[in-house]
């Protein structure tokens, strides 16, 4: 797929999401172009709001969403240059200058108070001025985004560096090619390249300890000045930090005192104190010097453990003031193929993290829940409604972009049959998937807080029920969070289709959220012999009139409350992410429909489906551990016997088990599905061992 191609596909597909969601075109543009900014790891969430106003001396102002970075203390401001039009335009330094002044201004008219004496106090983007103005000072640079469906001129000019109230800001164009590129690269992000030689340094004085070509993998054990690695955080951020080290960071907070007091008060011990840094990188260029083995260039960097370590360094200099030169940091560098690095860097960070506090929810991303619920996404078809003679799948998107990868290597009639086949308007994220369940099971509040916040509460209590019972996500489980997922939506369309909302076009996510924790809060604690009828909402693939009119009622209730002028918090965003907002609702008379009460089902029959799914999941887990120690063949299980023997691994049991699986095909004789378990146990610690 070519890039005008690629950028049709774009514009069909967000035209599609916008006539099917009741939104704004615009909009799902900037929701479109910063899931691909998400992954490609520029920052880790995104609000969007849009505020456009008139700031002092005539300066246009207007931004379409923020992000504050808990951890490298940035704050991402952007604005959309969307043109919606089929001929592909560009975007030139005159407009990239227009579209960075009016984010300029909305800073400057943010710190010095205009917005808040002069414009509307009901609007986002009022509350996000506010925000702004207290935090300036925890704020150590802007990074400003243009996003655009035009392509840049090659003419353009960089704009020279700004700085507002001692503040850097830096500026990211994204136009459609760049956002091409993205989709196309196997990494989903941009590389990041770095010449040591820019740091006026020759290199650094390396080992190689490992070249495993098999493996393509090779391992250098090196040290970095402390200034070095300082700079390249302040230059690149959080981007230079693999995903879990980033969410490891933003919840534990960034500088540890330990190491800021080595930093401050001996610096020329810290190589002796601290344990250092482990990176990953692509690319490595070396050179052999009378001094040795010498790295002068590094691709795709990133720190895989260790970043307290570099986080508290980069800001002894920069709240500090310290000279960080004299100090030395050890480093272990991991060189892992490019084709490879997807898949090996997770796990080379999760061993890595090993001994640390870094949760498992923090690794999610790779756990089998997601695997399990892409297969279902993959076979099982939705009932086809709307008189059409054709079925649907609802597309999970494990990894993010994989619907739009699907159709980048199709031609134009095989990407028509795709999208027939699994429409646009059908894509579930994974973080939408944990939106729609931490909703259900009470955490408005914290689906409120943003994407990945509401993924490591999700993570965290999907992994203990996994651990406990895995046959919990099955068959019925998946359709139950299908029918979540047309609930979700539609919910929100019915917000968008208010008069009341029209004019304000506001905390919508919020609205949502809270509208529907609270009608699940109502059945479970009121009628607890009833359940919500998530099979109707599968077999029809749409809500009831009396579900409907149940959510008109309660999101204009639900509206009314989070702006009412008792709340603790002036910033309706912020007192949403509250506990106590949740508490407060949890307190409030709501209004309940007799009609949508009287469409709920026996919780009996609910928990007779969960039943007979979890048994459907278990009779199937049982068949695919047989098919697994089957596939393997006599000859395998024959072999791991003889060298398991002479190396004294298997206990009588195991050995027994071995041998009736060696010589099944002889006498017929079957393991079941308990002996079949300990038989992979079996092979895992074989293999664990070092039998192939």
């Amino acid at each position: 797929m070519e890039l005008l191609e690629y950028r049709q596909v774009l514009l069909e597909d967000i035209r599609i999401a916008a006539n099917a969601n009741m939104t704004d075109i615009n909009s799902e543009f900037i929701n479109y172009i910063t899931d691909i900014l998400i992954e490609a790891e520029e920052f880790d969430d995104f609000t969007e709001i849009y505020f456009e106003s008139i700031g002092k001396k005539n300066k246009r102002i207007q931004i379409d969403g923020y992000y504050f970075d808990e951890v490298d203390k940035s704050c991402v401001i952007l604005i959309s240059d969307f043109s919606n039009s089929d001929e592909l335009g560009t975007i030139r330094n005159t407009d990239v200058e227009k579209l960075f002044s009016k984010m300029e201004a909305f800073v400057e008219n943010s710190l010095n108070g205009y917005i808040k004496d002069k414009c509307e106090e009901s609007s986002e983007g009022y509350s996000f001025s506010l925000e702004l103005a207290s935090r300036i000072k925890e704020i150590i640079k802007f990074r400003f985004y243009i996003i655009s469906d035009r392509i840049i001129s090659d003419r353009i000019k960089s704009i020279n560096n700004k700085i507002i109230q001692d503040k850097s800001i830096e500026l990211n164009v994204w136009d459609i090619s760049r956002a091409y590129n993205i989709a196309k690269s196997k990494m989903k992000k941009e590389s990041i390249e770095i010449n040591l030689g820019d740091y006026k340094i020759k290199g650094l004085s390396s080992i190689l300890a490992v070249d495993c070509k098999k493996e393509r993998y090779k391992s250098y054990l090196t040290a970095i000045p402390g200034d070095i690695l300082a700079n390249l955080y302040i230059k690149y951020g959080s981007r230079l930090l693999e995903g879990n080290v980033r969410s490891f960071l933003s919840i534990r907070g960034k500088v540890n005192k330990q190491i800021r007091s080595t930093i401050l008060n001996e610096p020329e011990m810290f190589f002796a104190f601290n344990n250092g840094i482990a990176a990953t990188a692509t690319k490595v260029e070396c050179e052999n010097t009378e001094n040795g083995l010498v790295i002068k260039k590094l691709k795709d960097l990133q720190i895989i453990n260790g970043g307290q370590t570099t986080a508290s360094i980069a800001n002894a200099v920069l709240q500090d003031k310290k000279d960080v030169s004299n100090i030395i940091v050890p480093m272990k560098l991991s060189i892992v193929d490019y084709e490879k690095s997807e898949e090996i860097i997770p796990i080379i960070s999760r061993c890595a993290n090993s001994q640390n506090k870094v949760d498992e929810a923090d690794f999610f991303s790779n756990h089998p829940y997601h695997i399990r619920i892409e297969e279902y996404s993959r076979k099982m078809y939705a009932p086809a409604v709307n008189g059409n003679q054709y079925q649907t799948i609802w597309f999970y998107e494990r990894a993010r972009g994989q619907h739009t990868q699907e159709q980048m290597k199709l031609t134009k009639s095989e990407r028509k049959k795709y999208l027939m086949k699994n429409p646009k308007n059908q894509v579930i994220k994974k973080v939408d998937l944990a939106k729609y369940i931490n909703t259900i099971e009470g955490y408005p509040y914290i689906v409120s807080r943003g994407a990945q916040a509401g993924m490591r509460e999700f993570a965290n209590r999907i992994d203990k029920i996994w651990k406990e019972n895995d046959a919990k996500f099955n068959e019925y489980y998946y359709k139950k969070i299908i029918a979540l997922a047309i609930l979700y939506k539609e919910t929100e369309k019915i917000v968008s289709n208010q008069e009341w909302y029209k004019e304000i076009k506001s905390y919508r996510a919020n609205i949502v959220t809270y509208t529907l924790a609270i009608l699940f809060n109502h059945i479970k604690k009121e009628y607890k012999k009833l359940s919500f009828d998530f099979k109707r909402i599968w077999n029809e693939q749409s809500l009831y009139s009396e579900l409907k009119k149940q959510l008109t009622i309660l999101s204009k209730e639900v509206f009314l409350f989070i702006t009412r002028d008792d709340r603790l918090t002036l910033n309706v965003t912020e007192w949403c992410k509250k506990e106590i907002c949740w508490e407060r609702a949890l307190k409030e008379k709501w209004t309940f429909d007799e009609k949508f009460l009287l469409s709920l089902i026996l919780k009996e029959n609910e928990i007779n489906e969960n039943k007979l799914g979890i048994k459907e999941r278990k009779l199937d887990a049982d068949i695919n551990v047989e098919l697994e120690v089957i596939k393997l063949g006599s000859d395998y299980w024959k072999g791991m016997m003889e060298w398991a023997i002479d190396k004294r691994l298997l206990s009588d049991l195991e050995k027994n088990l071995v041998k009736l699986v060696a010589n099944c095909e002889k006498t017929g004789k079957m393991p079941t599905p308990r002996q079949c378990k300990v038989l992979l146990k079996v092979k895992e610690k074989a293999y664990q061992e070092g039998y192939k």
